[in-house]
């Protein structure tokens, strides 16, 4: 037994091993398997004498047949070996029959459990032995045809049905494959299942083993983004294991769905960490991270019964750094919108309803990282998903008016050049000439006003905001009446609702002073001008209940 035991419950370890993908068919993994292939015993559930059920060794319908496939399958692979380890596995297996688990030494706990072997007064497991390696990484036993492989270039087997991968969020539990022709409708030239995409058994192999081990979250290589699940690497070469396993460490904190109490500090951390590699030049700390070093991204999704490859990135991670501080800068805004770092999974939640993974727009995960992690454009599917999300549930918080400033930005830098004329400020812009930038400013003094009133069930932003923002001259008349309405109440109330109302009038005075009378108002607002309007909502409401001391001495009289 080589479980972990220093917690409560003892843990397997984890190895890599020689890749199997089965269903619901007999089918042997090689130098592994569950104690049912490799022993012919399997958990068998029985009631106790205390009338409790209990696990005991015995056999179910096919255990026998499948321990005689394992047999039969190391003798075809080892039958001509002369490695010790090897010729000592099969004779054991050769020798070994089911009866002989009661004298094993394994305790009923191993039961269905996975079973690796090692050579006795040997550390090294069997499979780690070279001549194991060898034969895992050159086996041409399950067909005779040869041809040209895509990967190496080089005429050998190839890989009847390539790997599996299991881990990727929404695909099938049991393992999925990027690379698969399971149809006549998909094979042509007469060529059918593998012989349409030749891959070497010992690159598929590489391969499939490689981006298992990334899916594995235990390892920290990959993550989540809506529908995509990204794996990332760092490569050693020309910079040395270390600058690399620190790449992958750096990243990996940048995007760590995990918040934690010092989140906060963790994050100006490795925020300065990127800062200093994204300007070419080494960390103060002597952190180790090194701009030259290349990192690889790789982002799929699950595609019926296949895996669509999302996006794939190779890039320094200099330049990576540099776009991600300069998202970071995009989505900065005023009063902050985010408690350390914005984590980039945490922004898709703002454009699914009731914020369910389930819910949030399909592609719309891969393609933000994509746009992250190469600084351009962000999906125009977000600015659409997350303005119709506002006029659904009427919420115009930080996260969504910092995503809206930096959808919008970034697209007139991207037309203008990062001198960019007129942009969304960061905070509140009382100077600005934007229509439906003010236009959200004075809905907000509105809203304001009204609720200096009284409380209500219904405000004027559940009657009206979505109707605002869209046709502004049919809908602000409307809400223009109902404010004299509430400020004339406000004038006869408490003293303080007689300072919030002389506070709400100066500031639609300002603001109404930009706009040439009510023929001013637009009659109807573009997608982008809408998200406009709910920026400037965003920064106005917030200045609206924001003290100062020159600001309180004006609006409350004595």
């Amino acid at each position: 037994d080589i479980r972990n035991k220093s917690g409560k419950k003892p843990v397997a370890e984890k190895f890599l091993m020689p890749a199997i993908s089965r269903t619901s068919g007999i089918k042997p993994a090689f130098l592994w398997d569950k104690t049912a292939y490799v022993f012919g015993v399997t958990g068998i559930e029985e009631k106790g004498e205390d009338g409790k059920s209990v696990i005991v060794p015995g056999q179910a319908k096919r255990t026998l047949k499948e321990h005689q496939a394992f047999v039969d399958f190391h003798e075809e692979k080892l039958g001509t070996a002369e490695d010790e380890g090897l010729r000592a596995l099969l004779a054991f297996l050769q020798k070994w029959s089911p009866q002989q688990w009661e004298q094993s030494g394994f305790s009923n706990e191993a039961l269905d459990q996975n079973i690796v072997f090692r050579l006795k007064g040997n550390h090294e497991r069997i499979d780690q032995r070279p001549a194991a390696i060898s034969l895992i990484g050159n086996d041409q036993t399950s067909h005779g045809e040869m041809a040209m492989c895509l990967v190496e270039g080089v005429k050998t087997s190839f890989a009847v049905n390539q790997p599996q991968f299991k881990g990727i969020a929404g695909a099938q539990s049991s393992g999925a494959p990027i690379v698969s022709f399971n149809s006549d409708a998909y094979e042509s030239f007469g060529k059918s299942r593998g012989a349409n995409a030749p891959v070497s058994e010992a690159a598929a192999f590489r391969y499939g083993a490689a981006l298992n081990w990334l899916l594995d979250r235990s390892n920290a290589r990959s993550l989540r983004m809506g529908e995509a699940t990204v794996v990332f690497w760092a490569d050693e070469k020309d910079v040395g294991e270390a600058a690399a396993e620190k790449a992958e460490e750096a990243w990996g904190g940048f995007f760590d769905p995990i918040e934690k109490d010092t989140d906060k500090e963790q994050a100006d951390t490795i925020r300065n960490e990127l800062a200093n590699v994204a300007a070419g030049r080494a960390a103060p700390d002597g952190s180790g991270l090194k701009p030259e070093t290349r990192m690889h991204i790789l982002a799929l999704s699950p595609n019926a019964g296949r895996i669509a490859v999302r996006f794939w990135l190779s890039d320094t991670f200099g330049h990576l750094a540099k776009n991600l501080l300069q998202h970071e800068t995009d989505l900065a805004i005023e009063p902050s919108a985010f408690k350390g770092n914005p984590k980039a999974w945490a922004l898709l939640y703002e454009t699914a309803a009731q914020r369910k993974a389930e819910n949030i727009p399909p592609r719309l995960g891969g393609e933000l990282m994509q746009a992250i992690l190469t600084g351009q454009r962000y999906p125009r599917t977000l600015l659409a998903a997350l303005i119709g999300r506002i006029r659904a549930d009427k919420e115009i918080n930080g996260p969504r008016a910092a995503l809206i400033k930096a959808v919008l930005n970034r697209d007139l830098r991207k037309r203008e050049g990062d001198e960019i004329k007129e942009g969304i400020s960061m905070a509140l812009n009382e100077n600005s000439k934007d229509q439906a930038y003010n236009l959200g400013r004075l809905f907000a003094v509105y809203e304001y006003a009204e609720k200096s009133v009284a409380s209500r069930n219904a405000t004027i932003k559940d009657k009206f905001i979505g109707a605002a923002s869209a046709t502004p001259r049919r809908v602000f008349p409307i809400i223009m009446r109902g404010y004299e309405h509430n400020a004339s109440k406000l004038a006869k109330g408490s003293d303080q609702q007689r300072g919030s109302g002389v506070r709400a009038s100066r500031v639609i005075s300002q603001i109404l002073g930009l706009f040439d009378g009510d023929a001013d108002f637009p009659t109807a607002l573009k997608l982008e001008d809408q998200a406009r309007f709910f920026v400037g909502y965003y920064h106005q409401n917030a200045a609206m209940y924001t003290k100062k001391q020159d600001t309180d001495a004006k609006d409350n009289p004595q």
